[in-house]
């Protein structure tokens, strides 16, 4: 079996939040029960930082690894979801699952496994691929939520964290801050420390109160030291290092060695060593189209944080929004942040979950936006880097959807 073919079973076959949105939902841990029975429970064998949050899950993941990876230990890395690479969301000391693996785990484990999602299934994968490496150390980040979500069957962890918590996947999370907060506090586990980043005090409290039931500890990630001030540099960064920083303190006090030296260079050095992409990432200038901004923000908390950045740096310029979304969320709330004088380029990226670019652009003509419509993610940014390379009042960014950012990144 090639790469390929093992990668059109596992995209084609199974279901996928990433293709088919709800439909691939399971509320409850039973199919990642049943993937790990048949792996042999390779959770048992190993020791995890689980994270959990609304915004900045990932990018506190990616800080936190990098440190432990560069304070000695083997470090696994799952996240989701990939943006290019399937192979993007298992990493072992900042490099991609081999390809070798990939196939040898579908050729093996095929005709064995029942009816896993996609999701349920690359967890296993990724469990079973850093069992088998003996990875001292896993940082796990949650898919959605936390208490259901997959990742939520391991038997206990180092430390539980939540960087902070907003309105998103409300048709499974609840309709409100306190509704989602309490499923984001389900990861958390009896006498294991807990780290909270900055959130709404509504759902601090929720939060809070689970984490006394649970007899966790508590530790509070609001603060970056001036000593490593520098490492801020993006307006995400500060909350997401506070984070970072606090959940270094306490493995330290878990017994784990990190000395102040490897946390810097870990927190400097994070991209590099594990290679996040599409988190406030600047593509430089060409000959002939300009630079681009690549950002994530798909909700009103990054949204709001994005568009107030871009105010605050480049206070004079029109923003260009490549902009695309998926077809099972109302962006309009998202919309309304953006500046009315925003020039929109809408497109949808190449995943059947995709909205649509008409419906879209209807959205946005409700929200006060104009713009033009394009066939394909690499049409809006081209489209918008050539108009911006010959207007120096103008700056391109693109945002809406993780998807559409990962189809821009695959084109520049």
């Amino acid at each position: 079996m090639l790469y390929d073919e093992a990668i059109d079973i596992l995209f084609t076959k199974l279901p996928m939040f990433q293709r088919s949105g709800p439909a691939a939902y399971k509320p409850n841990l039973d199919g990642t029960k049943a993937v790990c029975d048949l792996l042999g429970n390779p959770e048992r064998r190993l020791k995890f930082i689980h994270i959990a949050g609304t915004n900045g899950k990932g990018t506190v993941a990616h800080m936190v690894a990098s440190v432990m990876q560069t304070a000695g230990y083997k470090t696994g890395l799952f996240t989701s979801p990939h943006l290019i690479d399937f192979r993007e969301r298992i990493r072992l000391n900042g490099e991609k699952i081999p390809e070798t693996h990939v196939v040898d785990f579908v050729e093996r484990f095929q005709s064995k496994w029942d009816t896993p999602s996609f999701f349920e299934l690359t967890f296993g994968m990724a469990l079973r691929y850093f069992a088998d490496e003996d990875t001292e150390i896993v940082i796990l980040e949650t898919g959605m939520g936390g208490r259901l979500d997959s990742t939520n069957i391991i038997p206990t962890a180092e430390v539980c964290a939540v960087t902070n918590i907003g309105l998103d996947h409300m048709q499974f999370l609840g309709e409100d801050i306190r509704s989602i907060a309490r499923e984001k506090a389900g990861i958390f586990k009896n006498q294991v420390p807990v780290v909270l980043g900055k959130m709404r005090p509504e759902a601090q409290s929720v939060v809070l109160e689970h984490a006394l039931k649970m007899s966790c500890e508590m530790h509070f990630g609001r603060e970056v030291p001036e000593s490593v001030s520098e490492l801020i540099t993006s307006p995400f960064a500060s909350e997401n290092l506070a984070t970072a920083l606090k959940i270094i303190e306490v493995m330290r006090l878990q017994g784990w060695d990190v000395t102040l030296a490897s946390e810097h260079e870990g927190l400097l050095e994070y991209k590099s060593l594990t290679h996040q992409k599409g988190r406030w990432q600047l593509i430089p200038e060409s000959s002939d189209a300009s630079s681009v901004l690549l950002d994530c923000a798909h909700n009103t908390d990054g949204m709001n944080v994005l568009v107030h950045s871009l105010e605050q740096e480049h206070p004079n310029k029109v923003l260009h929004v490549v902009f695309g979304t998926v077809a099972d969320k109302d962006p309009s709330q998202v919309l309304a942040i953006l500046p009315k004088n925003s020039v929109m380029y809408w497109c949808a990226a190449d995943v059947p979950r995709s909205m649509n670019v008409v419906t879209l652009h209807s959205h946005g003509l409700e929200n006060g936006l104009t713009g033009s419509s394009y066939p394909s993610v690499r049409d809006a940014v081209y489209a918008a880097r050539k108009f911006c390379f010959s207007d120096e009042r103008s700056i391109a960014i693109v945002c809406g959807s993780v998807y559409v950012v990962g189809d821009a990144l695959h084109h520049l």
